[in-house]
C-alpha cells in the first residue's frame, strides 16, 4: 500500500466523517488537492505533509491527554516524519544522518516543552 492511501486511511479512522476535500484542506492545500494527487498516484507534497503536521498539532491541543484519538494522532505525526525523512534521506544523505539530525532536534524541542501545552499564541488588533 502507498504512503498517501495509508495515510488518508490513518486519517479516517480517527475522524471517521473525514471527505477528500477537508482532507485537502487539512493539507493546507485547495479543495481538489487530495483527488487530484490520488487519481494521478502522485506523492503528496512534503509542504502538504508538513501543513498536515501542523493541523494535527492544533488539533491535539484541543484533546484530552490521555485519550485514543490523541495516541492515533501521533502515530499519524510519526508516519508523516517517517516518511519526510525517507524522501530527505534518499534525496540528499544517508538514512542514518538525517535521522540523527532529525531525533535530535526531536529531543530538544520536548525538552523545552515537557509538560504539556501552553496557550496558543494569538495577535489583537486595535483600531
Amino acid at each position: 500500500m502507498r504512503f498517501e492511501d495509508e495515510l488518508y486511511e490513518a486519517m479516517c479512522d480517527v475522524y471517521p466523517r473525514l471527505t477528500v476535500r477537508a482532507f485537502s484542506h487539512a493539507l493546507g492545500m485547495s479543495s481538489g488537492y487530495w483527488s487530484s494527487i490520488a487519481a494521478q498516484e502522485l506523492p503528496v507534497s512534503n509542504v502538504a505533509l508538513i501543513n498536515l503536521n501542523d493541523y494535527l498539532e492544533c488539533r491535539k491541543l484541543l484533546i484530552e491527554s490521555d485519550g485514543a484519538r490523541l495516541r492515533r494522532l501521533d502515530g499519524i505525526q510519526r508516519m508523516i516524519a517517517k516518511e519526510i525523512v525517507n524522501r530527505f534521506a534518499i534525496e540528499n544523505e544517508s538514512f542514518d544522518e538525517v535521522w540523527d539530525e532529525v531525533s535530535t532536534s526531536l529531543r530538544q524541542g520536548q525538552g523545552a516543552s515537557f509538560g504539556g501545552y501552553g496557550a496558543m499564541p494569538f495577535v489583537m488588533l486595535c483600531s
